[in-house]
Protein backbone atom coordinates (compact mmCIF):
# COMPACT_ATOMS: atom_id res chain seq x y z
CA UNK A 1 0.00 0.00 0.00
CA UNK A 2 1.04 3.61 -0.83
CA UNK A 3 1.70 6.07 1.84
CA UNK A 4 0.61 9.53 1.02
CA UNK A 5 3.75 11.01 -0.24
CA UNK A 6 4.47 8.42 -2.56
CA UNK A 7 2.25 8.97 -6.11
CA UNK A 8 1.55 6.65 -9.34
CA UNK A 9 1.78 8.12 -12.71
CA UNK A 10 3.64 7.07 -16.01
CA UNK A 11 6.43 8.31 -17.30
CA UNK A 12 5.29 10.25 -19.67
CA UNK A 13 2.96 12.54 -17.18
CA UNK A 14 6.13 12.57 -14.77
CA UNK A 15 7.91 16.03 -13.61
CA UNK A 16 10.65 17.46 -15.29
CA UNK A 17 14.06 16.33 -13.07
CA UNK A 18 11.79 14.30 -11.25
CA UNK A 19 13.55 11.12 -9.97
CA UNK A 20 11.43 7.77 -10.22
CA UNK A 21 11.32 4.21 -9.71
CA UNK A 22 9.71 2.20 -12.39
CA UNK A 23 7.23 0.33 -11.23
CA UNK A 24 5.77 -1.40 -14.59
CA UNK A 25 6.93 -1.50 -17.97
CA UNK A 26 4.79 -3.09 -21.18
CA UNK A 27 6.52 -6.40 -22.75
CA UNK A 28 8.47 -5.11 -24.88
CA UNK A 29 11.95 -6.42 -24.96
CA UNK A 30 13.82 -3.63 -25.96
CA UNK A 31 13.60 -1.39 -22.92
CA UNK A 32 14.85 -4.30 -21.03
CA UNK A 33 17.61 -4.62 -23.09
CA UNK A 34 18.38 -0.95 -22.83
CA UNK A 35 18.08 -1.48 -18.80
CA UNK A 36 14.68 -0.03 -18.27
CA UNK A 37 13.31 -2.86 -15.95
CA UNK A 38 10.88 -2.64 -12.88
CA UNK A 39 12.52 -1.08 -10.03
CA UNK A 40 15.05 0.75 -12.25
CA UNK A 41 15.43 4.25 -11.31
CA UNK A 42 15.16 7.06 -13.82
CA UNK A 43 15.24 10.63 -13.59
CA UNK A 44 13.23 12.75 -16.11
CA UNK A 45 15.46 15.43 -17.79
CA UNK A 46 13.66 16.45 -20.49
CA UNK A 47 9.77 16.29 -21.67
CA UNK A 48 10.09 18.04 -25.67
CA UNK A 49 7.14 19.88 -26.65
CA UNK A 50 4.04 18.84 -28.71
CA UNK A 51 3.73 14.83 -28.47
CA UNK A 52 7.68 14.86 -28.59
CA UNK A 53 10.07 12.17 -26.60
CA UNK A 54 10.95 12.15 -22.86
CA UNK A 55 14.73 12.01 -22.36
CA UNK A 56 15.37 9.46 -19.72
CA UNK A 57 18.59 9.11 -17.44
CA UNK A 58 18.47 5.61 -16.03
CA UNK A 59 20.41 4.74 -12.91
CA UNK A 60 22.82 7.82 -13.53
CA UNK A 61 24.46 6.08 -16.19
CA UNK A 62 23.32 6.86 -19.49
CA UNK A 63 20.53 9.16 -21.47
CA UNK A 64 17.90 7.65 -23.23
CA UNK A 65 14.87 8.81 -25.28
CA UNK A 66 11.27 7.26 -25.31
CA UNK A 67 8.47 8.40 -27.53
CA UNK A 68 5.54 9.82 -26.36
CA UNK A 69 3.09 6.32 -26.85
CA UNK A 70 6.00 3.82 -25.19
CA UNK A 71 6.16 6.47 -22.08
CA UNK A 72 2.58 6.48 -21.35
CA UNK A 73 3.16 2.63 -20.78
CA UNK A 74 5.31 2.68 -18.33
CA UNK A 75 4.40 3.20 -15.06
CA UNK A 76 6.47 4.92 -12.11
CA UNK A 77 6.24 6.01 -8.69
CA UNK A 78 8.39 8.69 -7.65
CA UNK A 79 11.39 8.62 -5.10
CA UNK A 80 11.07 10.93 -2.60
Amino acid sequence: MLNKQENLNNLYEGKVKGTFQVTSIPNIRLLENMGLRAGTQVTIQNRYSLGGPVLLRIEEAYSIALGKDIAKQISIREII
